[in-house]
């Protein structure tokens, strides 16, 4: 299968290759496949509402964003941020069926500093291209050759929500390898104001840690899916799991109780 991949992407190219990727892969999650290996991802339908408002932080090709955007509906609203140009391109074309409801992509980073650039890289692991593990240089504990690199701007968190004419933010789906210690911070005054319910890939151990303080401060507790059904595991247990984590404030449990296992 490497082999393959490898020979596809020198034959065609790696944009043509990753379009087809992910055409592939949206349409086989469409028709139900992989429900077990791709849970949290089926678990998203369940998760939001028609007419909500969420935020997709590290939109990569769409595979959140697509099947996000098709239950908010077009009475919700869908904010998406990939700061990989060659990904953002690729995310747009995806998303075209969706071009009549309210979806936006920023393609820039985030994080806890405003910056003209930052250089981000796709890592090649034993000889393919792994578009899903793309980090800001110089952060995570993975050590690889590039394949390329990006510059791109940074921009915080807070910043741009503010711009956008909003009255709630229901889900935040973010998975930024090894960074979320820095963008989730950056989204400070919109996580108090907003409350969301927040579902988060969270690797390496102090990258871990350091959300988790961060949200427990206010009022968030920490949740994993188990058998299509969120878990309340204790703070100090997050080193045990090695899975999404969904961090949700008491003051919106109401709204999760159907999804919570008594």
């Amino acid at each position: 299968m490497k082999t393959i991949r490898k020979l596809l992407v020198k034959v065609v190219g790696l944009k043509t290759y990753l379009s087809w990727v992910s055409k592939i892969y949206i349409t086989l999650i469409s028709l139900g496949f992989s429900k077990s290996k791709y849970a949290e991802l089926y678990f998203t339908q369940k998760i939001v509402k028609a007419g909500d408002t969420v935020l997709d932080i590290g939109a990569n090709l769409s595979y959140y964003s697509y099947f996000l955007a098709k239950k908010i509906g077009q009475k919700g609203h869908l904010f998406a941020v990939e700061p990989i140009p060659l990904f953002a391109d690729i995310w747009t074309k995806n998303m075209r069926r969706y071009n009549n409801q309210p979806t936006k992509l920023y393609n820039c980073a985030l994080g806890n500093e405003e910056k003209n650039e930052v250089v981000m890289s796709i890592p090649i692991v034993n000889g393919v291209v792994r578009h899903g593990l793309t980090k800001v240089d110089g952060q995570g504990d993975e050590k690889w050759g590039r394949l390329m690199e990006f510059k791109v701007p940074m921009h915080i968190g807070d910043s741009i929500i503010e711009k956008e004419n909003i009255s709630n933010l229901h889900y935040i789906k973010c998975d930024v390898e090894g960074y979320e210690q820095y963008v989730i911070p950056s989204l400070e005054n919109t996580i108090k104001t907003y409350k969301p319910l927040i579902q988060i890939e969270l690797n390496g151990k102090e990258n871990r840690q350091n959300v988790a303080d961060f949200l427990l401060q206010f009022k968030y507790d920490v949740y994993i899916l188990q058998n299509e059904k969120l878990v309340n595991i204790e703070p100090e247990d997050i080193h045990n799991y090695n899975q999404d984590f969904y961090f949700i404030n008491r003051l919106n449990i109401e709204r999760y109780n159907d999804l919570i296992l008594d």
